[in-house]
């Protein structure tokens, strides 16, 4: 997500915290920023991350 975003971040806490404010403001949507744990937890709650298995995959190579 962060190398997608527009602007260029130095840290993921920047990249976060400034990810966070803007699901806030423009969308009312919360987004927890403390921690990568809990900013990955809120992406997923909020239905703006998915994060899918790579099990099915395994027999297919």
């Amino acid at each position: 997500m962060r190398k997608m975003d527009l602007q260029q971040w130095d840290s993921n806490e920047e990249f976060m915290e400034a990810y966070s404010y803007r699901k806030k403001t423009f969308e009312k949507i919360e987004i927890r920023y403390e921690k990568e744990d809990f900013f990955v937890e809120d992406l997923q709650k909020n239905n703006l991350l998915k994060i899918e298995s790579s099990k099915g995959f395994l027999g297919l190579f």
